[in-house]
């Protein structure tokens, strides 16, 4: 069969497609695959790339483990985090994810619900009704704290607030400067500055020394870290303490923002849909009333999974991926000359109306179980697929449905400005800017009545 070159907007010299795509890659990306159909192309910079938006074709590219993240990619992710799952490939990757695996299976995760429990109550008995709150700024670094004490099993405040100031220190330099290396060949250290390079290497050292402690206090904590430091190979072979140094700041970094945008996004949906706000509250007061949530309670929770899903399908965690080829390649009929990056963007492909009806309008429903069975493959993957499909998305969907059920279960939420809301694509789409809501207190409600109302 006749292959032909994918169709696409003409490129810059040099600059290629670049200019757009880093402007507003949101939007860029979306009018591409409107435009151009399911496998269009583009530049960035000098690089060649495809977008996917096929769902046959993108479970493809992310099962086929021919197809690898691109190298800028990876080279951006490991000046921050080194050589750890969200920047390894091949053998090495599957090897740690092998060793990592039983400190996420569900029966070890679950014993984490009470520290986010705990530490989502203690943040909510400092809010009052009638004030106005950095819903972004809170969530940050409560998603932190929670992270931080799942990991170390430490109540430090200050150990967490130090992770958080160091990260909040470099992350926004090392994406940028990712970003960049997409569109221009340079070496990513180049980009930073002298103040990033000295955060960076202070971010390490501050992690090394924990796991160095622990390595020789030895003993099981109940702890992430425990577990790590524990995990045995088939062969015996453990993780050295670098590479457990490399996980500890990718499950710091993931599992902070993960959790912190999720959030943030189902209350700014939820601030524009206030009968679904009440039926969240009805909810939550019907299985717990006054108590606080716990573990047990996650089931009946129904309408508040529902709304995190529906969330992360207008607001994926996992935006973006890329993979390549070192090969050429055929996709639907079209040629794809050997590495050129194939990027997959969630964002667009859950936001199709082909696969979503209304797919603008919040609607949690679409999650009911007779709606799920209907989606298709490739649809829907706020946390990716395939061997590097998110190993902490249990962890994350647990703590984003107790901290959103805890916070309806307290007050009700209005934001004052969502109209200044904008997404803020980098390693998750997160908000660019504070979220502020103000906060109205709910008053204490029967279990009588809460039925009556959700009967409604």
């Amino acid at each position: 069969m006749t292959t032909r070159a994918a169709p696409g907007p003409r490129p810059l010299p040099v600059l290629g497609n670049g200019v757009a795509m880093l402007r507003d890659p949101l939007r860029f990306l979306t009018a591409l695959a409107r435009e151009y159909g399911d496998v269009a192309s583009f530049r960035i910079g000098m690089q060649r790339a495809v977008l996917v938006n096929d769902p046959v074709l993108i479970e493809r590219t992310l099962r086929d483990r021919r197809f690898v993240r691109s190298a800028h990619t990876r080279r951006g992710l490991a000046s921050l985090l080194g050589l750890g799952l969200l920047t390894l490939e091949g053998a090495a990757h599957l090897r740690h994810r092998r060793l990592m695996q039983p400190a996420f299976h569900r029966e070890r995760i679950q014993r984490y619900a009470a520290i986010m429990a705990e530490e989502t109550y203690q943040l909510l008995e400092g809010w009052r009704g009638g004030e106005t709150r950095d819903l972004r700024a809170e969530m940050i670094r409560l998603a932190f704290t929670i992270v931080a004490r799942s990991l170390f099993n430490t109540g430090s405040v200050s150990d967490a607030a130090e992770f958080e100031r160091a990260l909040t220190r470099v992350l926004p330099a090392v994406l940028r400067s990712t970003m960049l290396a997409h569109a221009f060949p340079v070496a990513l250290p180049v980009l930073y500055t002298p103040s990033t390079r000295a955060a960076l290497a202070g971010l390490h050292d501050l992690v090394r020394q924990i796991v160095q402690r622990r390595r020789r206090e030895g003993g099981d904590r109940g702890d992430l870290l425990s577990m790590l430091l524990a995990s045995r190979d088939e062969d015996g072979s453990a993780l050295s303490d670098r590479e457990i140094c490399d996980e500890t700041l990718t499950i710091l970094l993931a599992g902070n923002e993960t959790t912190a945008n999720t959030v943030c996004w189902a209350w700014y949906l939820l601030s524009s849909h206030p009968a679904i706000q009440e039926e969240l509250a009805v909810e939550v007061r019907k299985v717990a009333a006054e108590r606080p949530l716990t573990y047990d309670d996650l089931p009946q929770l129904q309408l508040t999974d529902r709304v995190v899903r529906e969330s992360l399908r207008l607001y994926p965690a996992s935006w973006w991926s890329d993979r390549v080829w070192d090969e050429p390649t055929e996709i639907a009929g079209l040629t794809i000359p050997a590495n050129t990056k194939d990027v997959l963007n969630s964002y667009v492909t859950q936001r199709d109306a082909r696969y979503f009806s209304e797919p603008e309008r919040f609607d949690p429903s679409r999650f009911l179980p007779e709606r799920v069975a209907q989606l298709r493959d490739g649809t829907y993957l706020p946390f990716g697929a395939g061997v590097h499909v998110c190993i902490g998305h249990t962890f994350a969907l647990m703590e984003a449905r107790l901290i959103i059920a805890a916070i309806a279960q307290r007050f009700a939420i209005r934001a004052t400005r969502p109209h200044t809301v904008r997404p803020n694509p980098m390693l998750t789409l997160g908000m660019a800017g504070p979220f502020p809501v103000a906060l109205t207190g709910r008053q204490h409600q029967s279990a009588s009545e809460a039925s009556s109302v959700h009967a409604q």
